[in-house]
């Protein structure tokens, strides 16, 4: 049985009119993924208001300029919320996250923050006999990625009989951009390579995501992501099962 959670319908309405702080979205666009009765209600709501644009499109142009400004404004907002209405598709199985104290998320926020990304062709050699790995990609520069990917995926290879062996990239900020399908030449070779290979799982900040979406970026990301509320939690999560964490 799903987790229920009390939000109201003012709640979902402000969700979905883009007027919730990006803490608040985050967490709202989480809690949508555990709880298939929220899900519903939010989509619900959201067709509603579709309808409600169609209703008014259909209107006589009797006062343009008004007609005009409504609409887009409509639009505008329902573009800040791409990214929460393609997160309703996503089929991948969405682990709850362990609950952390503060000094655990400290401990992340701070291990995310000061460590120093490495050259891609270094991977396998820093990672050496660790058989867990979190890697944290925040930056994307397209020109230079595809050498990135090939890096990631002569690891997966060079482990593939390793049945003990996992990799998970765990993307926010702008490496977020890597995911989309809309803008991102990488998004379809990241997707193949999660589905060529089961030692490698793909999961996406939320907060970040409802940052991205709120400066009028939002990221359409593949069906096979995974979402976490934040980078920070997760990983706090696998550093406290023994994973070893890097940047690139």
């Amino acid at each position: 049985m799903s987790e229920q959670h009390n939000y109201s319908d003012e709640h979902i309405s402000a969700y979905i009119d883009g007027e919730l702080d990006n803490d608040e979205r985050a967490r709202l666009l989480f809690d949508e993924q555990e709880d298939a009765g929220l899900a519903q209600r939010i989509n619900d709501a959201r067709v509603l208001k579709e309808k409600v644009q169609l209703a008014y499109s259909e209107l006589p142009d009797t006062n343009a300029d008004k007609k005009s400004f409504s609409c887009t404004a409509f639009v505008g907002r329902q573009k800040s919320l791409v990214a929460g209405f393609v997160v309703l598709v996503i089929t991948a199985v969405l682990l709850l996250p362990a609950v952390f104290n503060n000094d655990e998320i400290i401990l992340a926020r701070q291990l995310i923050k000061n460590t120093q990304p490495i050259a891609p062709a270094a991977l396998s050699k820093t990672i050496g006999t660790n058989k867990q790995v979190v890697i944290n990609i925040s930056q994307y520069h397209a020109q230079n990625f595809d050498g990135t990917i090939d890096h990631i995926e002569a690891l997966l290879q060079q482990h593939k009989t390793d049945k003990t062996f996992s990799v998970e990239i765990v993307a926010n900020k702008d490496g977020l951009r890597a995911l989309d399908t809309e803008t991102s030449s990488h998004a379809e070779r990241i997707s193949l390579l999660a589905e060529q290979f089961d030692s490698l799982d793909v999961v996406a900040c939320a907060k970040s995501l409802a940052n991205l979406a709120a400066e009028g970026n939002p990221i359409q990301l593949m069906t096979s992501i995974i979402i976490t509320p934040s980078a920070a939690e997760q990983v706090a999560k696998r550093t406290s099962e023994g994973w070893f964490y890097l940047k690139i």
